[in-house]
């Protein structure tokens, strides 16, 4: 019978054999793990190093079809950054042994960290002919600044390399001038020992930067047709200890001359102190009512917040009172902290340098005349050349340049004795009409320099206001929106004389309506003050799809019996008129070999804007009768270049034929030369000629231009030479 033993059925493991089993089945594991870890690591140093490979095998092949002189040439675009990893690859051209001349060695290294954090690399060699290399292709591209060490303190010097390198960014012998400058400009913080650096086929040159300032400045290199490069140097200061206020320049003139404050923050020799932040308040002590501190001015009192920085600038601008301004900088809101510094900015008048001559008021009534002023008063200030009035001794000579017969001044000297301003009068007489007064420095004296003398035009209206007059100059625009039409209202009387509203009547409100509703009057509508008897204004056209004319009215609102006033602006994408400076004159002829005047010829110019103009017909006319003139021929070139004829047409003396007056005009249908009128030249002159002198006459002239398929007519007017004052 078989017997159990109950005792051994029911013992387990002990707690020692359960430790030495984990020991042993743990053991077995960290191999296993070790060896996959190591696996891993093993594929991923594999990946690097053959992206390394493939960076050298490129870097060597690159240089192979090169003629690089023997040296160590890092890749400028270390490190060199594959799939998260960073490499740096660095050529090596040495020679190969001292008999052989052309043959050199060329070494590729690429360096990169494994993943245990030890540095390895890989380096490929091979040999290259210098008989049968062939730099031809390779051309100077770009500047490289290298600069070492790119950081030193105030009084020592860094080297700085300028190196020229071709397409694929290695070094190429190179001959022209490569310009240095050092960026910010001001404040100075060092000095270049050389620039510009001139190249005579080298491929690099050094110059040495010496430090006299604590910042950041940037050494930038550029050469015309090369690729340009910067670096920076950091040149670090000593710890701030005061506050350096210099202002420059010390000595400015009254009405608004700014003078700049500059505010450094230096160690104790006087050097730009390390960077720093905090508060610098600056305030006039002395002297408020010459200026203001601030950019833009805001008071006596302005603070400058400094923020890891240890120079900031800031303005003081002049009143219209002289004197001096005593200027406090100091630390804020503990003073204190830093030692505080001060400056004095001398705010002078300045010496005399102009006349100013004024009206008051600048319209009157003829003599006579029961309900508003006849008479005006004439002021006669002399000035700096900031417009501030300054004591004077001298003679001014007051004359009437025009009107003459609408009035008569009270005296036409006025003698200075330290004075500033003198007044005289001026009396209207029973003729209408605008009057020109002009005050001259007549003192006079050997080496003397007059002051610059002024005019002042005085309205004498026979009357009331009666209608008002505007007037388009120039009267066609280009519709961009930028192009402009200054619009001049008048006030006039019955008998077309300026005049203006008394104080009684009081300000009138002048407004516009444009047919069609194209384009803007700027400001409108407008106040005209009482005694005033001109507004301006400008029009503008901000419509591409809008060509035509554009009626422009001004209405006196509120204002019984006065006429409204009407002038029409031609807007259009291009356009013909007459140049900003039409240049107006008679043309030349020759009297055996001298050039004489020939009033036969009338000269002027036009512009064209917007593009090309087809010019298909040309129109003239005269204003005024009769007429007696035969156009002898027109000519329109580039302006200053008569060889450059666009259109032509002449006449024999049997069939040249005879201006019209207006609105009938000579129509010219065919041209002895043509071509398109455009914006490239933009200016151009028409010269016409006549078989006799032309004077007091007003040409009228008119082209008909074709562009995108529609057809347009652009008039002008030009007064003959003789009429220009």
């Amino acid at each position: 019978m078989l017997k159990i033993n109950r005792k051994l059925l029911q013992k387990g493991f002990t707690l020692i054999e359960i430790i030495v089993a984990v020991s042993i089945l743990g053991m077995a594991s960290l191999g296993i793990f070790q060896s996959y870890k190591a696996g891993f690591w093993g594929m991923s140093d594999a990946k690097m190093r053959t992206i390394a490979t493939n960076i050298a095998q490129e870097k060597l092949e690159v240089v192979k079809g090169k003629s690089l002189d023997v040296d160590t040439y890092p890749d400028p675009y270390n490190p060199i950054v594959v799939s998260g990893k960073e490499f740096n690859a660095t050529v090596i051209i040495d020679i190969v042994d001292e008999a052989s001349i052309t043959l050199r060695k060329i070494i590729t290294t690429v360096s990169w960290q494994k993943r245990n954090g030890e540095q390895t690399q890989i380096s490929i060699e091979s040999l290259q002919n210098m008989a049968t290399a062939s730099p031809i292709k390779d051309v100077a591209t770009a500047i490289l600044v290298s600069v070492f060490p790119p950081s030193i303190d105030i009084l020592e010097t860094t080297d700085i390399k300028i190196t020229i390198l071709d397409q694929d960014d290695y070094p190429i012998s190179f001959n022209g001038q490569v310009d240095l400058s050092l960026i910010p400009a001001v404040p100075v913080l060092g000095t270049l020992t050389d620039n510009p650096l001139i190249f005579s086929e080298e491929s690099f040159l050094f110059t040495i930067f010496t430090a006299t300032d604590a910042g950041e400045v940037n050494v930038k290199a550029e050469s015309v047709g090369l690729i340009s490069d910067s670096e920076t140097i950091t040149i670090t200061g000593g710890v701030p200890v005061k506050i350096n206020l210099v202002v420059d320049p010390d000595s400015i003139l009254t009405n608004e001359q700014t003078s700049t404050l500059t505010v450094r923050i230096e160690d104790e020799f006087g050097y730009l102190a390390d960077s720093w932040t905090g508060k610098v308040q600056l305030s006039i002590t002395d002297g408020e009512d010459t200026g203001d501190l601030g950019d833009p001015p805001t008071g006596d009192i302005i603070t400058i917040d400094f923020v890891d920085e240890n120079v900031k600038t800031t303005l003081f601008t002049s009143s219209t009172v002289a004197g001096e301004a005593d200027i406090k900088a100091e630390t804020y809101p503990t003073a204190g902290e830093l030692t505080l510094d001060t400056e004095t900015i001398y705010v002078s008048s300045g010496p005399p340098t102009q006349i100013d001559i004024e009206a008051d008021p600048k319209n009157i009534f003829v003599a006579g005349y029961g309900d508003g002023p006849t008479s005006s008063d004439i002021t006669v200030t002399i000035k700096n050349a900031t417009d501030v009035l300054t004591d004077w001794t001298g003679t001014v000579t007051l004359s009437i340049l025009s009107g003459e017969d609408s009035g008569t001044l009270g005296t036409t000297i006025l003698n200075f004795i330290g004075e500033s301003a003198l007044s005289t009068i001026f009396n209207s007489s029973g003729d209408a009409g605008m009057v020109k007064i002009e005050a001259e420095d007549t003192t006079g004296g050997p080496g003397y320099t007059p002051l610059g003398s002024d005019t002042e035009t005085i309205s004498v209206a026979a009357g009331p206001p009666d209608h008002l007059e505007l007037i388009a100059v120039p009267d066609i625009i280009i519709n961009d929106g930028l192009d402009s039409s200054t619009l001049m209202i008048n006030v006039l009387d019955s008998a077309g004389n300026r005049t203006a509203f008394t104080e009684v009547e009081g300000n009138k409100i002048i407004s516009f309506t444009l047919d069609p509703d194209k384009g803007t009057v700027n400001d409108a509508p407008l106040t005209l003050p009482a005694g005033e008897s001109q507004l301006i204004t400008t029009y503008v056209c901000d419509n591409k799809d809008f060509e035509g004319d554009v009626i422009i009215t001004a209405q006196c609102v509120e204002c019984v019996g006065i006429t409204d006033a009407i002038d029409t602006v031609q807007v259009g994408s291009r356009i013909i008129r007459a140049a900003e400076n039409p240049n107006i004159h008679y043309g030349t002829r020759y009297i055996w070999v001298w050039e004489v005047e020939d009033k036969s010829k009338v000269l002027f110019d036009i512009e064209v804007l917007g593009g090309t103009i087809e010019i298909t017909q040309i129109d003239l006319s005269w204003k005024e009768s009769p007429t007696e003139e035969d156009l002898r021929g027109i000519t329109i070139y580039e302006k200053d270049n008569p060889d450059n004829i666009k259109i032509e047409k002449s006449w024999s003396s049997t069939n040249d034929p005879l201006i019209l007056i207006y609105p009938n005009f000579y129509e010219i249908t065919s041209f002895d030369q043509y071509a398109d009128l455009n914006e490239v030249e933009g200016t151009y002159t028409v010269e016409l000629g006549y078989d006799r002198d032309i004077q007091d006459r007003t040409v009228i002239i008119r082209f008909h231009g074709s562009y995108e398929d529609e057809d347009y007519i652009y008039q002008l007017e030009f007064l003959s030479p003789d009429q220009i004052v």
